[in-house]
């Protein structure tokens, strides 16, 4: 076998964002010894191989490269269960995997994430201490470390959330002031053109982007905390998101795709409000369009991948692939999670219409 104990420490190394001489320092080596092993001038001394695999929570097999291909095809599973987890299961299940997880892989920056944002919750619902010192903990951890640029966001944001429930608000903007401001965004950068003749594509990646930036900013402006959920307020969020939904419409007219989620939500939010106001033709009327959207968004998940937006803002885009700037559900269709959103009572003074029930079979067709 072919030892590359050299790639295999440089890779570990950058995995767990630790400098040469960080390394050096941990086994009482010099950093030009730890410069050698990486370059594969010489191998470590076969007394440094137990400590060296200790400090990246490898076995000693691992670090020579023995099982390595197994390692990092586990290290696939728990991501993927992660996310599998993140949209379906419970609270218990969530909490359990992830502890397990960190056991096994506790240097993995999304995995210190996941749990914390599972002690995240738990404290949201016991108020216990612990829970809050481990989820800081955590995140502090992987803020410290200088991760990359979506875990870091997530360990700040899920901070901050951790400092809001604990009534800590001076923290909690403390945390999030660690952000980059939004002027200073890669997007807004390359719309100024480098010279490579794709300008336009990089102004209409900034449209795209602020645009679901202000329609989800716009939701939120109807039902955030502050805004009381009272007849007072009713009408105006109906309004607020029916200009969340002509934004949309605007930017990318017809040729929604990935977007007709974003309506979808809206349209199921405005009919809470209507009925709320005792107007059942109104809230029908509302729940059809988010019917309409929902399997428009379903259809176009499973055949738009790779076809470009038809609006003059966006026709230089394409509806792509889930990365690390872009997010989709993965584990059910949006007609599931929205039929199970109308099995609350708030919707039983129509659920035995006609209309209604005709929404909750077209739903049906296509969840999964």
């Amino acid at each position: 076998m072919t030892i590359k104990i050299g790639a295999i420490i440089k890779r570990l190394r950058t995995e767990k964002n630790t400098t040469q001489e960080t390394l050096a320092a941990a086994l009482g080596v010099t950093p030009q010894a730890v410069s050698r092993w990486e370059s594969e001038c010489c191998y470590p001394d076969m007394e440094l191989l137990p400590a060296l695999a200790d400090y990246f929570s490898v076995s000693v097999d691992e670090l020579i490269g023995y099982n390595l291909s197994d390692r990092e095809a586990d290290i696939k599973r728990v991501r993927r269960q992660m996310e599998r987890l993140s949209e379906t299961g419970t609270d218990e299940e969530q909490l359990s995997f992830a502890r397990n997880a960190y056991a096994r892989y506790p240097y993995l920056p999304d995995v210190k994430v996941y749990l914390a944002m599972c002690l995240s919750d738990l404290y949201t619902k016991t108020g216990q201490t612990s829970h809050f010192e481990e989820a800081k903990n955590l995140c502090m951890s992987v803020i410290n470390d200088n991760c990359g640029t979506e875990d870091r966001y997530d360990s700040i944001t899920t901070l901050s959330r951790l400092y809001r429930q604990a009534g800590k608000a001076d923290k909690a903007k403390e945390t999030l002031d660690l952000l980059v401001p939004m002027k200073y965004c890669r997007e807004s950068a390359l719309s100024c053109g480098i010279g490579d003749g794709n300008t336009e594509y990089y102004i209409q990646d900034e449209i795209d982007k602020l645009t679901d930036c202000l329609g989800t900013a716009i939701r939120g402006l109807a039902v955030n905390e502050d805004v009381p959920n009272d007849p007072s307020t009713w009408e105006k969020k109906i309004e607020i998101l029916k200009t969340s939904n002509e934004l949309y419409k605007m930017i990318y007219g017809d040729n929604l795709m990935f977007f007709h989620i974003r309506l979808s939500m809206n349209y199921r939010l405005i009919s809470t409000f209507e009925l709320s106001l005792g107007r059942m033709d109104d809230a029908l009327s509302s729940l059809e369009k988010m019917c309409r959207h929902t399997i428009a968004y379903d259809k176009s998940y499973a055949d738009d991948r790779g076809k470009n937006y038809s609006s003059i803002f966006t026709d230089k885009l394409t509806y792509s692939e889930a990365s690390d700037d872009f997010h989709e559900l993965k584990e059910h269709t949006w007609s599931y999670h929205m039929l199970d959103c109308l099995r609350s009572r708030l919707y039983d003074a129509i659920r035995n219409t006609g209309r209604f029930k005709q929404i909750v079979k077209s739903l049906e067709e296509y969840a999964k």
